[in-house]
């Protein structure tokens, strides 16, 4: 066991070494050890930066004016403000906790004072990965002193009484971050395995961990919950630093230990003492300084990094300094160039895995660079520009300073783009491809080597506009692009033409300009209104898009209604919408993603602690200063009793909507992100209608002290995200539920958290409803949503009908009573020519009964206005439904779907014919490498996706172009049919 002091003490004399933190000692010698009862000295001492007129504060923030601002910024009133002349930090109150932490007493907002860009999502203490491996604070208390403030916590590890542990967070003038101490004692009468540590909680696309170790850098071994331990590595410190601007860089560095050690991931990461054992009756300490710095380099927080192990350990560094220039040309870089150094221990000839990356600088507008590395040692200099490598040198590093001089990267060019719509400038999203493979082995990059792959790289594919192959455009607006033969494309939405402009040639240095036009079709009915209703901006964890380029995205897809769905916080755009002046052109409803983040048991006999998966509520009233801004939390809950905590927090749940996002969904991190799949329901089984202490029975389950049954939500996803890869699974569900007369409406929706993870609007709901969005009645609206008077689409418009006599009925939750023996189906798809519609499905009680292909039009110029009538036929009724009995329809229309299988046997399909052979096994899934033996599989997937398009000029290509990943896919809700007069009880069989 570790002793920081360097003793051995008595387990008496530990206790009261442990009073600053543990046992009322609440004097700043408890922390710094100048106190004589607390024996254990805190090495934070050693630490010391000096400035003229620096003091320390801290606070319970009560108003917003206090708050740092930023993309990350979540702090409100209530929390604590702890800050200097350098920093300030927000740590959440004891009953605002945030994402992984059961209780507030977590870092949530962290900036310089010169940025007021916070960057950071959240820091929580943590002993291991499971519930009771946190820390649960009881008790806050604010400290202040001669050149100190400080908030210290107190609590235990969560549910676990004998665990005391606590927290303290201390800032001191002229410091560029905030001391933490933790400490920890073992009251159990049995030795419990220990990682004291920090848990970062970045969300996967905004932060980027770095790490200085053996084939690290932005790069660590990957992991699942059951081989954590292969995923722990040391470092002597770690730094995350934003991809996007405005932005903070941060750095964490032991004071009372000579590395960290830590796992990573794309959403948690961790850093803190090397695991131990502790005894009973033993304690931990570990602190370390969090050090913030402005910008996005690495470089920026290594540098403080460093400073702090100098003060330490008397490491020393040297300073490495040079520019970067664009080849051809000898000029210095301007604003427009990205490029980013690599520093990393080795030679050339050391193989990459074997090399230390120590830091990564960002070149400023005039080229130049500086980074600081320990001395003594042999470096290679990777330049990166536009996601390539595109140059290297070695260089012999001593004990002094060095410049290492100049350093190449390509000549860019420059395109700006412009775009009418109707003759008018408006906002479009245009994307560039390369138009010959030449071009795209040329320019496919990747930004740090890290994030989503992109051909060409524009800018961070998560952040502001443009990213990765993606502009924004409204009015004349240049991009650099490297040399090569290009294809733009610009859509305004799936009921518009398709803009194209194709063979653009780009030379190093030139300026090449585009006017792209296109045209509103009249595709969409009367009465209709689109709508997304699974939107993320930059307060969800796993989303940098600011604001205004969000609604940007709405208003470049042509959508009417919004549903702004924050993970765990509410969503609002008011003040990016009022900058924009777009107030006429968008109805924005307040909404919340529930997302499961901390585990717990569902049910008393679990073997393994879950999560409830992901859920929309709308609309909220939005609070600005709220911890969650309107939204009540969402962890350790069934859904039923979020609902009712919803209600209370002011949903009106008689008129509003709850949703079941992505209902059967994988793991990610040991969360389920689907209830269904969460549940481990068997599509071969009916749901069981009363609660037997299994997991599937939860389902219908109303627990305790809740005024909603868990499936009392209204509306399931049906259509998630661009690629749609999902629908066969999704699609499935959804007609074993209606089968079982378990009616929810469908829906259809992007779930975009940026402009390349999903294209917002891609897919959307056509909602018919009497309300417009000049005068937008949410009441109205919603009413239809929840009836499901609605067609989810990513491009082909549905308009179908039951004539009856002289009654006419659309797709609705409401059922029709006993159709006639005349009664017609009529079906119409409209579609814009780019769109291509290969056949209409009808199902009749999940089954496709009629595949319309014959009388299908395929518009003859895909880049034209002509061909938007696709199919308009009628239908006898009798010939489509069983002869008696309650059934359902419902229309589809699209691609022809994929094949797939269901490998696990739990009724749902999960894998497509990946490898193109005829058959599906164990060779089409995607992490296996030998036959199982068991004939249901406990690894499966993935779907399989239609092939890439061969022709370019083809509608296929074309609508690839601007939906990457997807297929064209339309869906009514259903169309009940009571045949008895006594209601829809689901299908007989």
């Amino acid at each position: 066991m570790s002793r920081f002091s360097g003793a051995r003490v008595s387990v008496a004399v530990a206790l009261v070494s442990l009073g600053g933190l543990l046992a009322g000692c609440e004097k700043e010698g408890c922390l710094t050890g100048n106190d004589p009862e607390c024996i254990v000295p805190s090495p934070c001492e050693q630490l010391g930066w000096t400035c003229s007129g620096g003091e320390a504060t801290v606070e319970v923030a009560g108003s917003m004016d206090i708050m740092p601002g930023g993309l990350a910024a979540l702090g409100s009133v209530g929390d604590i403000v702890l800050g200097n002349d350098q920093v300030v930090a927000v740590i959440d109150a004891l009953d605002h906790p945030h994402y992984l932490g059961p209780t507030g007493g977590g870092i949530l907002d962290l900036a310089t004072r010169r940025g007021d860009a916070d960057s950071m999502r959240h820091i929580v203490q943590v002993t291991g990965v499971l519930p009771d491996e946190a820390a649960e604070y009881t008790e806050m208390k604010l400290l202040t002193g001669d050149g100190f403030a400080a908030v210290q916590f107190r609590g235990t590890l969560s549910g676990r009484p004998d665990v005391p542990i606590a927290t303290r967070y201390e800032v001191r003038p002229c410091e560029p971050g905030v001391r933490v101490r933790t400490e920890i004692v073992n009251l159990e009468p049995d030795p419990m395995s220990l990682y004291l540590a920090d848990g970062f909680y970045d969300g996967g696309r905004g932060l980027l961990p770095f790490t200085a170790s053996e084939g690290a850098g932005f790069e660590h071994p990957s992991f699942g919950l059951s081989t954590l331990a292969d995923g722990f590595t040391d470092f002597p410190y770690f730094v995350w630093a934003s991809a996007e601007q405005p932005a903070t860089a941060y750095a964490a560095v032991a004071c009372n230990a000579e590395s960290l050690s830590g796992f990573h991931s794309e959403s948690v990461n961790t850093g803190g003492l090397a695991p131990q054992v502790l005894m009973p009756r033993d304690y931990a300490i570990y602190e370390r300084f969090i050090a913030a710095t402005d910008g996005q380099a690495v470089s920026a927080a290594a540098d403080l990094a460093l400073s702090v192990r100098k003060q330490l350990f008397a490491e020393p560094y040297v300073t490495l300094s040079g520019e970067v220039l664009l080849d051809e040309a000898g000029d210095h870089l301007d604003t427009r160039t990205r490029a980013a150094v690599l520093i990393s221990e080795g030679n050339l000839d050391t193989p990459r895995e074997e090399r230390i990356p120590w830091t990564q600088a960002i070149p400023d507008a005039d080229g130049h660079f500086s980074a600081r590395v320990p001395p003594d040692r042999h470096y290679v200099l990777e330049v990166e520009s536009h996601g390539i490598l595109v140059a290297d040198e070695e260089i012999d590093v001593r004990v002094g300073d060095l410049d290492v001089g100049s350093l190449d990267v390509r000549l860019s060019g420059w395109l700006t783009l412009d775009a009418i719509v109707d003759g008018m400038g408006d906002h479009v999203q245009v994307f560039i491809h390369p138009a010959d493979d030449a071009t795209d082995a040329d320019v496919r990059g990747m930004m740090f080597d890290h994030f989503t792959e992109c051909a060409p790289l524009l800018g961070s594919p998560f952040g502001a506009s443009p990213a990765c192959n993606r502009v924004l455009v409204d009015g004349p607006t240049t991009v650099e692009l490297l040399p090569g033969n290009y294809d733009l494309f610009a859509t305004a939405g799936p009921f518009a033409t398709l803009a194209a402009a194709r063979g653009v040639e780009i030379d190093p240095g030139s300026t090449e300009s585009i006017l792209l036009e296109l045209e509103t079709l009249a595709v969409l009915p009367e009465g209709v209104l689109s709508a997304d209703l699974h939107v993320h901006g930059s307060e969800s964890f796993d989303s940098s898009l600011p604001h205004d380029d969000r609604v940007r995205s709405f208003l470049s897809a042509d959508v009417d209604v919004i549903a702004a769905s924050g993970h765990h916080v509410a969503g609002n755009f008011d003040e990016a919408i009022e900058w924009l002046g777009a107030e006429d052109r968008l109805a924005v409803m307040t909404a919340v993603e529930a997302t499961g983040s901390i585990l717990f048991a569902l049910v008393e006999d679990a073997e393994f602690p879950q999560v409830f998966g992901h859920w929309n509520i709308w609309p909220l009233p939005y609070d600005p200063e709220g911890p969650y801004r309107g939204a009540a939390w969402d962890q350790l809950q069934q859904p039923g009793e979020f609902f009712t905590s919803m209600q209370d927090a002011g949903w009106p749940a008689d008129t509003g909507v709850a949703q079941l996002n992505h209902p059967i969904s994988y793991l990610e991190f040991g969360r389920d992100l689907g209830w269904v799949t969460a549940l481990g329901i068997d599509g071969n089984e009916p749901i069981p209608a009363e609660f037997d202490g299994t997991l599937p029975s939860l389902f219908h389950y109303q627990p305790p002290g809740a005024d909603f049954a868990n499936s009392d939500f209204h509306t399931q996803e049906v259509m998630n995200g661009t690629q749609n890869d999902y629908i066969l699974a999704f699609r499935a569900l959804w007609f074993y539920e209606l089968d079982q007369g378990f009616v929810r409406a469908g829906t259809a929706n992007s779930d975009s958290h940026s402009l390349t993870d999903n294209v917002l609007g891609t897919p959307r709901n056509l909602v018919w409803t009497d309300t417009t969005v000049d005068d937008f009645d949410d009441v109205a609206f919603n009413a239809a949503v929840r009836d499901g008077r609605m067609v989810g689409t990513n491009g082909p418009v549905l308009s179908v009908a039951v004539f009856d006599g002289g009654d006419e009925y659309g797709p609705s939750l409401t059922p029709i009573e006993e159709p006639g023996g005349s009664a017609t189906l009529s079906i119409r798809v409209d579609a814009a020519p780019w769109v291509p519609v290969d056949e209409v499905r009808i199902v009749v009680d999940g089954v496709v009964v009629e595949t319309l292909t014959a009388d299908l039009v395929h518009p003859a110029d895909p880049l034209g206005v002509d061909g938007i009538a696709r199919l308009d036929v009628e239908l006898s009724l009798a010939d489509l439904l069983p002869a008696s009995g309650d059934s359902w329809l419902v229309v589809e229309a699209g691609h022809a779907l994929e094949d797939a299988a269901d490998l696990d046997c739990n009724g749902f399909p999960d894998t497509g014919d990946n490898n193109r052979d005829g058959t599906i096994d164990w060779q089409d899934v995607e992490e296996l490498t030998e036959a199982p033996e068991e004939d249901c599989f406990s690894t499966v997937g993935p779907f399989a996706e239609p092939p890439p398009p061969d022709d370019r000029d083809g509608p296929d290509y074309l609508f690839t172009t601007v939906v990457p990943g997807g297929y064209p896919a339309a869906f009514t809700n259903p169309l009940l049919f009571d045949r008895d007069g006594n209601g829809f009880e689901g299908v007989q069989r």
